[in-house]
């Protein structure tokens, strides 16, 4: 038996959405929230601008390199575990996902000199998490307004009927990826008092992302009868379900520039400062799309059901650009006796982030684009965010207890502060021995959101979104260690 054709009018809508599907809100989730690595920093909130004592100073502050006297070997892993509860329609959905990733390593060695310091080090580390899980379902009442033509050789050539809601409605979402670097850095003294440091990254990463959609006849309501021409019923229509798969697989790529510095008036105040330079993200994606409709049709006169089945697949790929503006961090820290406190803080203006065509793409995606960079301005806002830590020091400074919290504002314009992502870090600190240091780090973190999840044939944007509720809850269990030679 021949399988359903689709209506064409559907599938061109899906590729041109997805086609387009790098747009403001996207760009700046995949940028903003930048965790960095290393386990003290993390266990300090990332209060570390103001520290930068070891090797994730190339992340934090270059200009803190000098301070190391000692050759540095440095390593970590860190196992992350998400939690998302989505409320759709009423139901509560919880879903659990877990990631344990190699985190970073690096080497630091510094030059011997007369005066002051001349340090280099080297490594790789994984600054971001593109981790995200969240899965809704409901019964779906209102209209997403999808029909489709169906041809078959039991006579329908054509014949228009929609299935467009009263469905039970299921939709996953899994990503997995990061961001990283793979970076050389250098600092010196240029007086007692003063280090400066830089540090060239190559930026790197990798990510997955998996889109099921699923809206199932569950209650029997998107059936119709067919008549013939003598007005005789003759056939029984009915929708089982309608099922899409995305897939997308995407590869970063790009040069960074930082710059720090720190200050040490004194013995115990230290104050830094680092500058990471715009620098131009390169992104391919390469997409998987799939689809499923089913039917069945009960002819009256042969008492039989026909079930019809047709998948549909495609693959395409897709590049662009993303300009991603300065940042900035400031930071300090203070030692008094056997107690350590430190704060920073970071600022972007993201309302300075472009999009934009990779040489590849073909130049009419240029108003796609366009419009794009129109809506950041009038989506964004410049973020600060914070950062606070404190250590203490016990027993001949062979233990080290630590704490922390950050905040990171949403750079999105007029929401709710439940949307600000929270973080509480505490951790410790283990001198195994002369040389060697084990650092612990667990980091919660929470935040909420209300998320608009448009329809892939929505082209124009003009169908009510599926809207959902949507709290979170990131768990990092993250450990290191470093010996010093």
């Amino acid at each position: 038996m021949n399988k359903m054709s689709r209506l064409l009018l559907v599938l061109t809508l899906f590729f041109t959405t997805f086609a387009f599907g790098q747009n403001a809100e996207e760009a700046i989730t995949l940028l903003e929230n930048e965790s960095g690595f290393g386990i003290k920093a993390a266990s300090m909130g990332n209060a570390f601008t103001g520290i930068a004592d070891d090797y994730s100073a190339i992340y934090w502050n270059p200009g803190g390199l000098a301070q190391i006297k000692n050759q540095q070997l440095y390593g970590s892993l860190n196992h992350l575990k998400l939690r998302t509860e989505a409320t759709y329609l009423g139901a509560k959905t919880t879903y659990d996902q877990g990631f344990t990733k190699f985190q970073s390593f690096g080497y630091v060695y510094p030059f011997p000199v007369r005066r002051g310091s001349l340090v280099l080090a080297l490594g790789y580390q994984r600054i971001k998490d593109l981790n995200h899980v969240a899965q809704f379902t409901g019964f779906n009442t209102t209209s997403n307004d999808l029909a489709f033509s169906i041809y078959n050789d039991l006579g329908y050539a054509g014949l228009t009927m929609a299935f467009d809601n009263n469905f039970q409605l299921t939709q996953s979402i899994k990503e997995e990826g990061h961001l990283a670097q793979w970076s050389i850095g250098s600092a010196m003294d240029l007086s007692p008092d003063f280090s400066a440091g830089a540090a060239l990254n190559f930026i790197g990463g990798k990510s997955d992302y998996r889109l099921k959609y699923l809206q199932e006849d569950t209650k029997g309501m998107n059936g119709y009868d067919i008549y013939d021409n003598d007005n005789r019923l003759i056939e029984r229509f009915d929708y089982n379900y309608y099922q899409l798969e995305q897939m997308v697989s995407t590869d970063y790529s790009g040069i960074e520039l930082k710059l720090g510095g720190l200050w040490r008036p004194n013995e115990q105040l230290r104050v830094g400062g680092n500058m990471t330079l715009p620098m131009t993200l390169s992104i391919e994606e390469s997409w998987t799309y799939s689809d499923e409709l089913s039917y069945d049709v009960y002819s009256i006169d042969e008492d039989i059901t026909y079930r019809f089945v047709e998948p549909y697949d495609s693959v395409g790929r897709f590049d662009y650009e993303i300009k991603v503006p300065f940042k900035f961090d400031v930071g300090f820290s203070y030692t008094y006796k056997n107690l350590l406190l430190a704060a920073s803080l970071r600022y972007v203006d993201w309302t300075q982030t472009k999009i934009q065509r990779s040489d590849n793409t073909p130049s009419w995606y240029e108003s796609y684009f366009t419009k794009q960079n129109d809506r950041i301005p009038t989506l964004f806002r410049d973020v600060t965010s914070y950062s606070v830590g404190g250590e203490v020091s016990l027993f001949g400074n062979a233990v080290k207890l630590r704490g922390g919290y950050r905040l990171v504002p949403s750079p999105f314009k007029d929401l709710s502060k439940r949307v600000d992502k929270k973080y509480y870090s505490a951790g410790i600190g283990i001198k195994v021995d002369a040389n060697t240091s084990l650092d612990l780090a667990f980091v919660r973190g929470y935040y909420e959101a209300q998320k608009y999840y448009r329809y892939d044939w929505d082209d124009d944007q003009t169908i009510p979104p599926m809207v959902t509720k949507e709290k979170y809850q990131i768990d990092k269990l993250q450990v290191g260690i470093s010996y010093n030679f």
